[in-house]
């Protein structure tokens, strides 16, 4: 009986830690990734307006479902 025990919790941490790295992997996306990259060369530009950077960055984000900036 105990050894039954023992795979079942060990098939459960299994299945949640499975379950944990497939949400991890799909919240990724290599599109948002290039938007922030495209709002961190604009703002280390000599005269860089934040807000413009921060509306291409949204305008970009909206494009690809990605979380948008806040305009301050």
């Amino acid at each position: 009986m105990r050894s039954i025990r023992h795979k079942t919790l060990f098939a459960a941490a299994f299945a949640f830690a499975m379950t944990l790295s497939s949400t991890a992997m799909a919240q990724f996306d290599y599109r948002c990734d290039s938007c922030m990259s495209q709002y961190t060369y604009c703002a280390g530009q000599p005269n860089a307006s934040i807000p413009q950077c921060v509306d291409e960055y949204n305008v970009c984000a909206g494009r690809y479902d990605c979380p948008y900036m806040p305009i301050e």
